[in-house]
């Protein structure tokens, strides 16, 4: 096998990645893998730490998931369900996502553990239409240290957060009376 790198002691691991890449990769892949096969373990420590410091963090989000997030996103979709309100709800990697259609507004949303340590609820709530004039935006970042586990009060939290944010908008005053320049109101 001329084109295996001496670093490798297991002829075997060899024979297996010749079989698996085509020639030039296995080439390729073997004089850039070869130096780092025999990293001494003190350099490995630090990193056996961080793995280890990480999987109690994604155990920590798991945890909130499971035990808070999703019996609360049940209630809320049972809710909507129930009043035949406009939503979905959808995951993809890491992320949970709820969207609610209401009229001329629409909200998303997202959980999602977007650093290795925390947790994070993006709230997007958009108005759109003449009713409302422009279209306007609202977004909102609330960001939670998963160094610890959470209390499922967060999660509740969020919720009743994101569901007012959205109907507060649906109220409508109403509007003020415009009077003449000098002329108070009534009473004064």
């Amino acid at each position: 096998m001329p084109f295996v790198s001496n670093n490798f002691r297991d002829e075997g691991f060899a024979l297996i990645l010749e079989r698996m890449f085509d020639k030039q990769f296995a080439k390729w892949w073997l004089t850039r893998v070869g130096p780092f096969v025999e990293v001494p373990q003190e350099k490995l420590a630090a990193e056996r730490e961080s793995v280890l410091r990480q999987q109690e963090f994604n155990q920590n989000y798991d945890d909130f998931l499971k035990g808070a997030v999703l019996p609360m996103v049940e209630g809320v979709v049972k809710f909507l369900l129930d009043n035949r309100i406009v939503h979905r709800v959808s995951s993809w990697g890491n992320q949970l996502s709820i969207r609610v259609h209401l009229a001329w507004r629409w909200g998303e949303l997202v959980i999602m553990q977007s650093h290795e340590d925390a947790v994070t609820f993006e709230h997007h709530i958009i108005t759109e239409g003449e009713k409302r004039g422009d279209d306007s935006a609202e977004d909102h970042t609330h960001q939670y240290d998963l160094r610890d586990p959470l209390p499922g009060a967060v999660a509740q939290q969020e919720l009743q957060f994101f569901l007012s944010r959205m109907a507060q908008d649906l109220v409508e005053l109403p509007p003020d009376i415009e009077l003449p320049p000098g002329e108070g109101k009534s009473g004064d």
